[in-house]
Order: structure tokens, then sequence, then C-alpha cells
């Protein structure tokens, strides 16, 4: 099949979070299957122009919207040297712009990017058999292409729709919006610049889409309850069959401590000791006590409400009276810096937050023994997974692609490769870790449990492949 991608980000070229990691993997493993495979992205201020050489595809164009005249080009690269990576180039809307997301003219950007999936169809010599769209940032195209012209040459193009995070539905959140300026998803999407701010690209994503995703089994189901649904329950129970869960998987080749080149020493199982050469450095570098004896607990992580911040916060000190040490490196996005700090300063030797960087996220990776996600609710998640590989046991709360991943762990049978808990509490998490210590004085049951989890597979293949049925299942006729 011909599957053309359309998303915000990709990593390496650009990341703000797990979307990126998905779209740099998931296309390679469908072209390793055979397909032919294509991605669509803003050409962001962000990404690097050296590391990354771009060449013009075609002619420079322009887009009409409304009486605006957006004139643009279209910049090719390739990812990994197989998938071929288009970029809207437009500077005013993307170039320029230091954010992928956000502005007072966010809605608009995206709208403008949506639309000049028109523009770069006409430029290639290629015509998908899928578009396949992520999250709000593309969630126009699927309306669009529903109501073409009846004798439009593109009429046999199918649009697959796949949720990673339902909270965000576009520049400007649902929430934020006053009811009687709600996004009425049966209208057309309107031309006028004014009106843009109140569009809910996600909904029309979910509504105009021939099949719809998301991005765990556990969370297709949490979308279908009202406490849970996020105000997607009905768009989503009317889909019926078209409307399921896949699972994220891992890219092994970019998640290994056996050729991580961020990591002072690499490992593997066979090899695990080599991990705590790791954990020192991490603590040395970190200004933390160095002993390989003292439990480290990790994370790796946007910094929101959604991660279970507020819940960590009401017993983070009982849980360094433990005797413990807490790493966290993630980007602030819920104004908990401030918090972070004062943690920081008054546990000086035990705790430590760093901003994001590849090379300490890796360092968490291999230096922690626990890798901590008490989420309030997460559709994938691919911390917990990565975490598997690199030793560091996940402690997670059962939600989403959480419980779909990661077992508990029955010290009767001495199964399961992680540490669960269900209530969203902070007593709850705090029961958790205690029993996690508690298995961790044990070195046998603790060297046991840490190669079960390196030897746990969750690669792409077998989410590639389910996504191609999603893309059979779209052709189909109704």
């Amino acid at each position: 099949m011909k599957i053309l991608f359309v998303v915000s980000e990709v990593a390496p070229y650009v990341k703000t979070g797990g979307l990126g990691e998905v779209m740099n993997a998931l296309p390679k493993e469908l072209h390793r299957l055979g397909h032919d495979v294509a991605i669509f992205m803003p050409l962001h201020g962000k990404i690097d122009r050296q590391r990354f050489p771009l060449l013009p595809i075609g002619r420079a164009k322009t887009l009409r919207l409304g009486r605006s005249k957006i004139p643009h080009r279209f910049m090719a690269s390739l990812l990994s040297q197989v998938v071929p990576v288009y970029f809207f180039d437009q500077p005013k809307l993307f170039g320029q712009r230091d954010q992928v997301y956000g502005g007072i003219d966010g809605n608009y950007r995206y709208l403008v990017f949506n639309q000049a999936v028109f523009s770069l169809l006409e430029t290639l010599d290629w015509t998908p058999d899928i578009i396949h769209c992520h999250d709000w940032p593309s969630g126009l195209i699927p309306n669009y292409f529903a109501n073409l012209p009846a004798r439009s040459k593109l009429n046999n193009i199918k649009t697959v729709f796949t949720i990673h995070n339902p909270a965000f539905t576009g520049t400007t959140n649902a929430w934020q919006i006053a009811p009687e300026f709600k996004d009425n998803v049966e209208t057309p999407v309107p031309t006028d610049r004014n009106k843009m701010s109140y569009l809910n690209f996600l909904e029309r994503g979910i509504r105009y889409a021939d099949v719809v995703t998301t991005v765990s089994e556990p969370h297709a189901e949490e979308l279908k309850e009202p406490l849970t649904d996020h105000g997607l329950s009905d768009l989503l129970k009317a889909k019926k069959r078209r409307f399921f869960g896949i699972r994220n998987g891992i890219d092994y080749n970019i998640f290994n401590p056996r050729i991580d080149k961020h990591l002072p020493v690499n490992y593997d199982e066979g090899i695990l000791h080599r991990k705590y050469d790791n954990k020192r450095a991490l603590q040395h570098r970190l200004g933390l006590t160095v002993d390989d004896q003292i439990p480290m607990i990790g994370m790796n992580t946007r910094i929101s409400e959604q991660k279970g911040f507020n819940l960590l916060f009401e017993v983070l000190p009982n849980i360094l009276d433990l005797g413990v040490q807490f790493v966290i490196v993630g980007t602030d996005q819920g104004g908990y810096v401030k918090t972070l700090n004062e943690f920081a300063k008054k546990y000086p030797a035990q705790f430590a937050y760093r901003p994001y960087s590849e090379e300490l996220g890796s360092l968490v990776y291999a230096g922690s023994d626990l890798f901590l996600m008490p989420s309030r609710y997460e559709p994938s998640g691919l911390g917990q997974m990565v975490s598997l590989r690199y030793g560091s046991i996940p402690l997670v709360r059962r939600t989403g692609g959480l419980a779909s991943t990661i077992t508990n762990y029955n010290p009767k049978n001495n199964t399961g490769i992680g540490f669960v808990f269900d209530a969203y509490t902070s007593s709850a998490l705090f029961v958790s870790v205690k029993r996690a210590l508690r298995v961790f004085q044990n070195k046998k049951r603790w060297w046991e449990l840490m190669r079960r989890a390196m030897n746990t597979s969750y690669s792409w293949e077998l989410p590639a492949k389910k996504y191609i049925k999603a893309y059979q299942l779209a052709v189909k006729k109704f």
C-alpha cells in the first residue's frame, strides 16, 4: 500500500514528546514490511538545517485560503535513508517560530498546513492509498477529504486518524472555549481567520476519518466511557468497529543500552553489572551520594498534571524518607519547576531535577533502579517500555498503555515485570514504592526481575501489521 503520514513532529528532526518517536519508528517498520511510505510535516524553525540537509522539490506555490494567498514550497529529506520526508516550508507560519505548537494563531497555522496536503499531492508524482493523520495538528484532513467533489481524482484516498493524546483538541483547547462558541463539527471548515481559534481539530478528525485508532487497547475502552472519555465517547461509539486501539512499540535500534551512544558504559543482560557504572556516573553528575546500593527512582517525562506530579508531590518527602534517591529529567509543562527546585535544595544528596536532554534521558533509564510513571491517564506510554530494555523496573498506575504493557510482580511465583497500583491516590503510590523497595533488598530476586524485564520485547512489528489491517479496513466500502 501507499501510505502518507501527516504529522506535526518526527524525531530526530524535531521532537516534543512520544509522538515524535512513534513517527520515527512506525513508518520505517511499514517500509520494512514492504509498503511505500512517506511523511509530511511542517518545516519548523527548530529543525537543524546543518544536521539535516534538505533539498527543494517542485516549484514554489501559492495556497489560497479565503482572500489570503500563502506562498510556500516543499523540501525533502530521507528518514534513516529509507523513508521520504516532505516539509511544508512557510517561514512566517513555521520556519521563523521557535515553538512547534502554540501561539495566538496556532489553529490558523495548522489549518494552512492541513490544506497544504493538496498542494503536496499536486507536486508529487505519487498518490497514496491512505493518509494517516496523527492527533489534532492533522485533524482537518479527514474533514477535507470526506467533502471532496464527487469527480475529484483524490476520492479513492482514505483517511485513518490516530488519537495519541485526547486532551488536546487544537491550540485553543475545548475546555477553554465558551459553550456558545463550541465548534459544530458538522459545519464546513471556516475560511474566516477570526473563527479558526474555535476549531476542534481532534473531533473533526474523529468524525470524518474512515478509521480511527488510539495507541493502546485499554485506552480505546477508556475513551468509550463517560468518566474517562475526554468528551469523545459519543463520537467514538458512532465509529463502531472502525475505532480500536493499537499499542505503540519501541525501536530497539535506538533504545538499547548495548549501543546507546549517550551512556558512559554500554551493557546488556549478559553483563548487567555494568549498568551500575551508569548509576554511579549519574549520581556523580547530579551531585548525589555516589553509592550503587542506594535505590534510585527515575522519571524521564513531560512534567505535567497528566503525568501524576500532583500525586507525587503529596508523598515525595515520605518516599525520600525511605532512603532512596530520586531523579527527574523532563520539560516542564505545568509550572512545577519551582517545586522541583525546592525539593532539590532541601534534599541535595537525594533529589535532582534537570531539563530534558537525550543524553540525560538515556542516563536516567540506565542509572535508575525503578522508573516511575504514576499517570492520571496514559494513552500509550513509551517510557515504561524503554525502561524495561534498560533494566529499570517500571512502577506504574494501571491505566491505558501502562495497563497493557506492564504486568504486576508476583513474589509467590516470581512473575511479572513491574509494580502496578490501581487507585489514583498518593497512598496507593506510596504503598507500591515500599513494596518495590522490599523486593530491591532481595538482590537475587531483583536481578531475576531485571533480566526478565530486559528480555521483554515490545517491537513495532506486531503493531505495524495491525495498522496494515486498519488501512485495509479503511479502503473497504461501508
